[in-house]
């Protein structure tokens, strides 16, 4: 089981009750495949919700090559919106986004800004659909995940 599987409040209460002679074993068995990343948690989710790169990455409206050096940690972004589309098409919680996003090393969604209050409902209401979540944005009067480019 991966360490992003196990529920937080377990892991504490884990910690709690473990002595300082346990703490190098709990330790290495862990974090044997080191820090948790953005690429390890997309990997674990993916297993678990039974998806595709390749299907998440069109369904984000991503270059197929590009996504897959973003979800592998090949390539960085600093567009917080390439990395929601990804989430809103791998179907996440808000929990899952909000970890995804803090992995990333991105500011997670905050429910006192008026675009990510949009966003956290539309997680909430499980609308995962891109152009669905782009509608609730616009109709907000905020900017949508992506501009559609006109031909």
């Amino acid at each position: 089981m991966h360490l992003f599987d196990k529920d937080t409040e377990h892991l504490l209460n884990t910690l709690q009750n473990i002595s300082p002679s346990e703490v190098k074993d709990y330790l290495q068995e862990q974090f044997k495949g080191g820090e948790p990343s953005f690429s390890g948690y997309i990997d674990s989710l993916l297993e678990r919700k039974n998806l595709k790169r390749q299907d998440v990455l069109i369904r984000a409206n991503l270059p197929q090559k590009y996504g897959y050096k973003l979800l592998t940690g090949e390539s960085h972004t600093t567009d917080r919106d390439k990395i929601l589309r990804i989430c809103f098409s791998m179907e996440m919680t808000l929990k899952e986004t909000q970890r995804a996003l803090n992995l990333y090393g991105m500011n997670e969604l905050y429910p006192k800004i008026k675009r990510d209050v949009l966003l956290i409902v539309a997680l909430g209401q499980k609308i995962f659909d891109i152009d669905q979540v782009n509608e609730l944005l616009k109709s907000g009067g905020e900017a949508p995940l992506y501009e559609e480019i006109a031909d």
